[in-house]
């Protein structure tokens, strides 16, 4: 059995200048969904919440130190760290946090999450 859940983060995703901070921690895997990007989408990855030691644990707004991360491509099955088309990208066993990074927009970004129960 698996849970999962679907959220439509095109307006802050097309508002933020293409760039959004997923926490994607204790998710088993993601796929995000890209339909008509205006140029490419890089994907990074980070474990860094940005916390001040000692003080807490913070969080994906304050998450920092990213580094591009490879996914699959469900279409062609090859690992990519960015997609400047329509397609779906899944990722698993990465960082915390899930960067999509882009000067782009998009007509839709969608992001599952399943976690395997």
């Amino acid at each position: 059995m698996a849970v999962s859940q679907i959220t439509d983060i095109t307006t802050q995703f097309n508002s933020n200048s293409g760039d959004w901070n997923l926490d994607i921690d204790s998710w088993d895997f993601v796929v995000v969904q890209l339909v008509d990007p205006t140029g490419a989408v890089s994907f990074l990855t980070s474990n860094d919440a940005g916390a001040i030691q000692g003080s807490g644990d913070g969080n994906a707004i304050a998450a920092l130190n990213f580094t591009a991360v490879q996914g699959t491509n469900l279409a062609t099955g090859s690992g990519v760290t960015s997609l400047a088309v329509t397609g779906l990208v899944k990722f698993s066993g990465i960082g915390r946090f899930l960067r999509l990074e882009s000067s782009a927009t998009a007509a839709k970004v969608l992001v599952r999450w399943y976690k395997i129960c």
